[in-house]
């Protein structure tokens, strides 16, 4: 088997497996996507990109959750450890200015 072909594979195994956490917090805009050149594998989850080639279906799935508590806990105070935090959840993030 081609490696685009198990990258498809994979793809639609992480879609049924992020779906129900997706729909619970009604996030509807989201995707994994796959190719052979530039950045490989990356969840996309509305504008934000998250770098995640080569981890197995449960990382992808721990990425997205590190996305949900970034979202749904932006505006909370999370101690003397707070930006560290974030930081260290949003290391595979990519910004925009690396996809130029």
């Amino acid at each position: 088997m081609e490696r685009m072909e198990r990258l498809e594979m994979k793809r639609i195994e992480v879609l049924e497996a992020i779906k129900p956490i997706c729909e619970a917090f009604k996030i509807e805009d989201y995707d994994y996507e796959v190719n052979e050149t530039g950045q490989g594998e990356i969840l996309r989850i509305k504008e934000t990109r998250i770098g995640c080639s080569c981890n197995s279906i449960r990382a992808v799935v721990d990425e997205l959750v590190g996305y949900i508590f970034i979202a749904r806990w932006k505006d909370r105070n999370m101690g003397a450890f707070g930006k560290q935090t974030r930081n260290v959840i949003r290391r595979y993030w990519i910004k925009e200015e690396e996809e130029q």
